[in-house]
């Protein structure tokens, strides 16, 4: 193995752990060696694997500052609320804010200014910021309606990092993930520095690969969790050229040796132009060391690549992240710099460079995230200080962690500093081609879809600038000489649970998945249906229970429905019913206004043809998209329940199913929203 690196404060998480006296020292003189006896398989018995757990491990019992968790800031600002906005919210959205965001005798007004009081810069821009969240113009990603203005947590939990080929590199990444998941936080880490199995380490030793250590991953996720309010996940992501590729694949399938197996671990692959070439071509494609670069192997493009969309069918992931597309798009002084995105996160949309940086640091990147409510764009595009405020509002967001975040957290606090990131995105795309009466599947839909984004993406650089000038660029930006204050400025995160509070809003910038269903919890059930749609039967005189249940027995498609028009029909189109080449084509035309990705799902039917799902795929890459999220198909149930987060990363999340047909929420994650 390579000589462990130390560069970044936390990395010498063995000598701390030594000093500290916790767990079973283990021989630091020569920790090449050491890491080379714990890496052979043939030496990594159960007694060995224990003394690298127990190595991280100790980060949960390390000794640090008691937090007042049931901390409530003071108001700085008197914010006048609105109780009449109460009205903007549905039932489903009452709920969801009752069961998991409401401090004890808050209500739903309270919590909108506490955390525009908490996170504005003046009196002025707190109500203003207040008057937007509470009129659903746009919503803080949940951590932010979690804590903001209180001791009980970060407003962030969004991470990505990587791992080094070292012993070092492991286990401090451990250290890092275990401190990760415990305060709720998603990681994405990338694996695929470290070298493959079979591999050489010290004098005539032979490396495990990256399986076992995957699952210790797994496993410490798993176990470290935070109260009931949010759980830790993780994915592990690899370049599709590790000699370990195929395997890593099968790595969430039950069939096989269960020792190599990480049942509860997302996983997602890096493309690289190269494989898709390979792919496209019909040639044979190397997968190499991480090493020292060695051909390892060769596969059939084509077959591994038909493998890796055959295992999203059946699971919905892997995720995938197009790499050569995500460096040629990274900001440029982020290029300049040399550094390069490995890496995504649990929703594959954020692309944010790790690991060593051009100061020799070592990085894990931070994004701060709220989204903007679409459905409401006629009320709010006209705004010229919107967005401008939403920026604001989430610099503060970013500062406010870079200030309170542990010094376990070193390494995102330093990427946090240093490039100042965030990741404004959207939701309601979908509720407001219904409200305006359009279909999905149409030119006037794709013109709308550019203006909104060119509009958001240039007042966004126009934020950032203006910020930029008043309070200072960037580390990274300046010191290229940029007049930028954020790195990156958007990115499409799903919105689990935030469109639910934002008046039951379409996702993200996704189609609907029906029009009516069955919302399910402890307390009883009831049913969701599209406003649209039921305004549209109402002034058919079809508003009735008859219309409904059928509408539910049909999966919550209205295509059956022989009073409404073609063009009603392909209005109310769901995800399942709508060709998903369009989902693609505007995928790709908000690309260029998008300075990192979007989290971009598809939807397949049980009937589909294996070449065309390929095809779609293949697309996806050709077109320019960044990355691809869930495989959603009807012809399974859905991606396996991973680490106990059920669609936001809570355990008690409701469920949400339709009474026919199969169940569309795969799991989401609540890091991001």
């Amino acid at each position: 193995m390579t000589e462990p690196q130390t560069g970044a404060e936390g990395a010498a998480v063995l000598s701390d752990k030594k000093e500290a006296g916790a767990g079973p020292a283990m021989p630091m003189n020569d920790k090449t060696d050491m890491a080379a006896d714990l890496l052979a398989p043939d030496l990594l018995t159960a007694e060995r694997m224990g003394d690298l757990l127990s190595v991280a491990a100790a980060a949960a019992s390390s000794p640090k500052q008691p937090e007042d968790t049931k901390r409530v800031d003071a108001r700085r600002f008197n914010i006048v609320t609105d109780p009449s906005r109460d009205a903007l919210l549905t039932d489903f959205g009452r709920e969801t804010l009752d069961d998991r965001y409401l401090l004890p005798g808050e209500k739903y007004q309270d919590l909108f200014a506490r955390v525009a009081d908490a996170y504005a810069d003046d009196a002025e821009h707190a109500q203003r910021i207040y008057d937007y969240i509470s009129k659903l113009w746009f919503m803080p990603a949940t951590p932010v309606l979690s804590n903001g203005g209180t001791g009980r947590g970060l407003p962030i939990s969004c991470y990505l990092n990587t791992v080094e080929d070292s012993l070092d590199g492991i286990v401090s990444t451990w250290t890092e993930n275990v401190w990760l998941a415990s305060r709720g936080g998603g990681i994405g880490t990338y694996w695929g520095k470290v070298r493959g199995i079979g591999e050489q380490v010290g004098l005539n030793g032979k490396t495990s690969g990256i399986i076992p250590f995957v699952r210790v991953m797994d496993s410490l996720t798993l176990a470290i969790s935070q109260g009931s309010l949010r759980r830790g996940s993780a994915a592990a992501y690899l370049d599709v050229s590790h000699p370990e590729i195929e395997e890593f694949l099968e790595i969430r399938k039950t069939s096989g040796d269960f020792n190599r197996k990480a049942l509860n671990l997302h996983h997602g692959v890096l493309l690289t132009d190269d494989f898709m070439q390979a792919v496209r071509d019909g040639r044979e494609f190397e997968l190499k060391s991480p090493k020292d670069g060695s051909v390892r192997g060769k596969v059939d493009a084509r077959s591994l690549f038909q493998k890796l969309v055959e295992v999203r069918l059946a699971t919905g992931e892997p995720y995938l992240v197009f790499s050569d597309t995500v460096n040629r798009m990274m900001p440029k002084h982020h290029r300049d710099l040399g550094l390069k995105v490995y890496t995504s996160n649990l929703c594959s949309e954020i692309t944010l460079p790790t690991g060593k940086d051009h100061l020799g640091n070592d990085r894990t990147a931070v994004c701060c995230l709220s989204s903007l409510n679409l459905e409401t764009w006629d009320e709010w595009n006209g705004d010229k200080r919107f967005i401008e405020d939403v920026l604001r509002f989430l610099d503060n967001v970013l500062q406010d962690y870079i200030d309170r975040a542990p010094s376990e957290m070193a390494r995102a606090k330093y990427s946090a500093s240093r490039e100042r990131s965030v990741g404004m995105g959207v939701m309601g795309y979908h509720s407001f081609l219904q409200k305006k009466g359009i279909a999905f599947e149409s030119a006037m839909a794709k013109a709308w879809n550019l203006k909104m984004f060119k509009h958001i993406s240039a007042k966004a650089d126009e934020a950032s600038i203006l910020l930029a000038q008043e309070r200072g660029a960037c580390p990274d930006a300046a010191d290229m000489g940029v007049m930028q204050r954020f790195s990156c400025k958007m990115a499409i995160a799903p919105t689990a649970s935030i469109s639910i509070i934002c008046g039951g809003t379409s996702a993200c910038i996704e189609p609907i998945p029906a029009n009516i269903y069955t919302h399910k919890t402890l307390s009883g059930s009831f049913v969701v249906k599209n406003p649209y749609l039921q305004k549209l039967l109402a002034s058919k005189s079809k508003d009735s229970t008859n219309v409904w249940n059928s509408i539910l027995e049909h999966g919550g498609s209205v295509q059956h429905l022989d009073f409404l028009s073609p063009e009603e029909k392909a209005t109310y189109k769901t995800s399942f019913e709508i060709d998903q080449r369009w989902l693609l084509e505007f995928a790709a035309d908000r690309t260029p206004y998008i300075d990192q990705a979007q989290s971009l799902n598809l939807y397949i039917p049980a009937d589909v043809d294996k070449w065309d799902l390929m095809m779609l795929h293949y697309q996806a890459w050709e077109k320019g998209i960044k990355s691809l999220y869930y495989l959603r198909s009807k012809s399974v149930q859905r991606a396996g329940f991973a680490g106990g987060v059920e669609a936001d990363n809570t355990s008690e999340a409701p469920k949400i199913e339709l009474s026919a047909g199969e169940q569309t929420d795969y799991e989401e994650c609540l890091a991001c929203q």
